[in-house]
């Protein structure tokens, strides 16, 4: 935080606000829309976890950072078996959305640190440099909004005649679907749970202890799938309610094996695996049923003629 105010920057720190829920996170992604840069600094803990979605906040804020364009940096700690045991995740699960999210951020800028004096070293140098190849408006006194707004409106008005130069001269090859998984291909949906077991007390009265944190698979088809997904996205929706309508789906589908496996126990926070989740978003895109922007999903002219193909009701 230091580093940053030093270098004249505003920064937004989510941590300095209330605890975060579903309620507020219509606000916190208000605070993302009005910054300039988005920065997550990773040590060896993966955040509070959204009871909808199952992911962190913190990943939730940087998927919408990345989906609506902001610049980014990830500042990841560089070997996290160094840190110590009270400061990083000592559940399976845990560990797991925490090395996900790593991958996650990896493929976009990120830099590595070992302590807090190199964290900031490497938040000065890199922030500098992301000012200079990403220039953004940042903060500006207000008697000076006329001048800037005239010369900013210019700027943006150059650039929308590039881009639309651009544009007319690129052409877009579809993507050739046939060698896609899709239809009735079937693949493996990750998921984390927990379990609390039933007790007796000595009145005969039943109440539930912790039980078992741990993973499962789910085996579906690509249709089965979107079948269920589809009529949810006939309107948009926000992708944390798409997660927490797929955490539903595995929940239903998962449901018989947790009990087999775990006889006694009550089922609780099922959710989905970032890795798993992408990949669902990946292939629907890829098979064109969907369109997602900003955080929003929505059916596509495609998409809502499969989903007719697979629900409507047919003659008898």
């Amino acid at each position: 935080m230091q580093a940053l105010l030093e270098l004249d920057c505003m920064p937004a720190g989510m941590e300095l606000f209330p605890a975060a829920n579903e309620e507020q996170w219509s606000w916190i992604k208000k605070v993302i829309d009005e910054s300039d840069y988005y920065i997550v600094l990773m040590g060896g803990r993966y955040g509070s976890l959204s009871e909808v979605t199952g992911f962190s906040y913190t990943e939730m804020e940087y998927r919408y950072a990345v989906e609506i364009g902001l610049p980014i940096i990830a500042f990841l700690h560089e070997d996290i078996s160094k840190i110590e045991a009270g400061k990083t995740e000592s559940v399976a699960s845990s560990k797991k959305k925490l090395e996900q999210f790593r991958a996650l951020a990896q493929k976009k800028l990120c830099k590595y640190w070992s302590n807090p004096t190199d964290l900031g070293a490497r938040v000065s140098r890199s922030i500098t440099q992301l000012i200079k190849h990403s220039p953004a408006p940042g903060w500006i006194r207000a008697n000076r909004l006329d001048e800037i707004e005239s010369v900013e409106l210019n700027r943006l008005r150059q650039k929308i005649s590039e881009l639309e130069a651009q544009l007319a001269t690129k052409k877009v090859t579809p993507i050739d679907t046939v060698e896609l998984a899709q239809g009735d291909d079937v693949f493996d949906i990750e998921y984390s749970y927990v379990t609390k077991q039933a007790k007796e007390n000595s009145a005969g009265r039943e109440y539930f202890v912790k039980g078992v944190e741990a993973d499962g698979i789910v085996s579906v088809s690509w249709n089965k799938l979107f079948g269920f997904l589809s009529p949810d996205l006939i309107e948009s929706r926000e992708e944390h309610e798409v997660i927490k309508r797929l955490n539903e789906f595995i929940t239903a589908r998962g449901a018989a094996d947790i009990k087999n496996n775990y006889p006694g126990h009550k089922i609780e926070r099922v959710r989905i695996y970032s890795s798993s989740f992408d990949l669902i978003k990946v292939q629907f895109r890829a098979l064109g049923l969907v369109d997602i922007d900003n955080d929003q999903w929505w059916l596509t002219a495609t998409g809502d003629a499969q989903m007719a193909r697979l629900l409507a009701k047919k003659k008898a």
